[in-house]
């Protein structure tokens, strides 16, 4: 069976997805195309599949063969047990990235005024919004697709959320008692940039400068001017950063800096404290 125009059953459309791609990803493109949760692709092999549906299923397959990350093919992904919805305008939450929400959550009280700079799909923001339902969350991004990209999911999870379209700091006015983010990062010419995902994401949410740290650097200085007294900056970084990010920290004058690492225990975030 060489053609997705010969798949008739859930079956076929398993074995065909699967000859072409990893089972996971195959089950879930097989899934959306057919329209079944996945246990009815083994549970019900035999049910016959409509034509245009199997004609779908070639054209995910064939997505995912060129390269095209599964989140934007399927529009999805879950981050801190939420699903949110993800297009090409934004860059794909990672599991790396919910080292930020756990660094930060011990820093913010119940009533607190946060911040995420950068929100992109709103995955950092919505998950503290879960876990702090009283505090006053802001989402701000340069991208005004990316800040309505996080509105979306925050009406999709009834989730209390502001958003606004900034660049950096400017245009927002409020000081705030914690401000997060996962900003860009990456060096301009990195090797990382051109294998997997990051193909397809937006750059301005990766690169970070000519050393990957100056857009960090930016974020560093500028922060204390939104900050209240004792309130907390945490950034995410690269693995090979948080040196770097813990010594602009101190530098700028913020205190009791902290690192945390992530799942793979490399270090990822640090936080520090402004007087």
């Amino acid at each position: 069976m060489s053609d997705a125009a010969d798949l008739a059953t859930l079956g076929a459309c398993r074995a065909y997805a699967q000859r072409r791609l990893p089972r996971f990803e195959a089950d879930l493109l097989a899934c959306r195309a057919a329209r079944v949760p996945r246990a009815h692709l083994y549970a019900f092999a035999e049910r016959p599949v409509a034509s245009g549906r199997a004609r779908e299923l070639g054209a995910l397959v064939r997505r995912r063969v060129a390269g095209e990350p599964i989140a934007y093919i399927l529009g999805e992904r879950g981050f801190w047990g939420l699903d949110l919805s993800v297009t090409p305008s934004a860059m794909i939450p990672r599991a790396d990235t919910e080292t930020l929400v756990a660094a930060a959550l011990p820093l913010i009280r119940p009533d607190a005024r946060v911040l995420d700079l950068g929100t992109g799909c709103g995955a950092v923001a919505l998950a503290i919004a879960v876990e702090r339902p009283r505090a006053a969350v802001t989402a701000s991004d340069v991208d005004a697709a990316c800040v309505a990209l996080c509105a979306r999911n925050a009406a999709r999870h009834n989730l209390q959320v502001a958003v606004r379209v900034a660049n950096g700091f400017t245009g927002l006015t409020d000081r705030f008692d914690v401000i997060v983010s996962n900003p860009p990062y990456v060096a301009i010419g990195d090797p990382h940039l051109d294998v997997g995902d990051p193909r397809f994401e937006p750059a301005l949410a990766l690169i970070g400068g000519a050393t990957g740290l100056e857009f960090l650097a930016r974020l560093i200085a500028a922060a204390p001017a939104r900050l209240r007294r004792g309130g907390w900056l945490a950034v995410e970084h690269g693995h090979e950063q948080g040196d770097e990010t813990a010594a602009m920290l101190a530098a700028t004058g913020f205190a009791s800096i902290r690192n945390y690492r992530d799942i793979e225990r490399r270090p990822r975030v640090t936080a520090g404290r402004w007087p």
